[in-house]
């Protein structure tokens, strides 16, 4: 899959709105959290809100069904974005420097860390990487770098990506449950256990 020139200035231009969707949603968080947190999970899928959507789902305040599918967007094909863009500067990752914008959202040192990971684990990264609390954007940006095939890339990602948001949103969800029943103090341990056992996986991950 050749990427021309073209098609590198519409995929930092995806990447630039992208990064711009994850900076506005910072100052509206208050508001969508309250009123909107549909909005927040669309535009700032992170396993933090992950948890707390499965917690309002609990609660009765939001449908898991359409929070799940609003997370799924800039979740799945954002880093797929990354991934592309990763091919596109593979010559220019491999030198450490990439120009302009890609230069800022595309760290070669970062990118570079994570194709080592890669050539040890293989798919398995891909998939677990999800789980853990690693960069999904370096860790497809890395595979686009290392040239790993579209048809091992995208089916791996998608299945850890979307199993990812289903197990944190259902972490999130007995997590109120356990708050109804325990009370915060249980709540608090179950986060910090869940928070704990992505950075193990990460942490197994980058073992050499």
């Amino acid at each position: 899959m050749k990427i021309t020139p073209a098609w590198r200035k519409v995929l930092i231009g995806l990447g630039m709105v992208r990064l711009a969707l994850g900076i506005i949603a910072i100052p509206l968080a208050p508001v969508l959290y309250e009123d909107h947190f549909v909005w927040l999970m669309l535009l700032r899928p992170t396993k933090e809100v992950f948890l707390a959507g499965g917690f309002f789902a609990r609660q009765g305040d939001e449908s898991f069904v359409l929070l799940y599918l609003a997370a799924i967007p800039i979740s799945i094909f954002g880093a797929w974005l990354f991934y592309l863009l990763g091919r596109s500067y593979t010559k220019e990752i491999e030198s450490g420097e990439v120009p302009g914008f890609a230069g800022k959202i595309l760290k070669p040192e970062r990118v570079k860390k994570f194709e080592k990971i890669l050539d040890k684990r293989g798919p398995k990264l891909i998939f677990l990487g999800r789980l853990a609390v690693l960069s999904s954007a370096a860790v497809a940006a890395a595979a686009g770098a290392a040239r790993m095939e579209p048809k091992q890339f995208y089916p791996w990602d998608l299945a850890g990506g979307l199993l990812a948001i289903a197990y944190t949103m259902a972490a999130g969800y007995f997590l109120g449950e356990a708050y109804e029943k325990a009370g915060p103090w249980i709540t608090g341990l179950g986060f910090v256990a869940f928070i704990g056992f992505g950075y193990l996986i990460g942490r197994a991950l980058k073992e050499e």
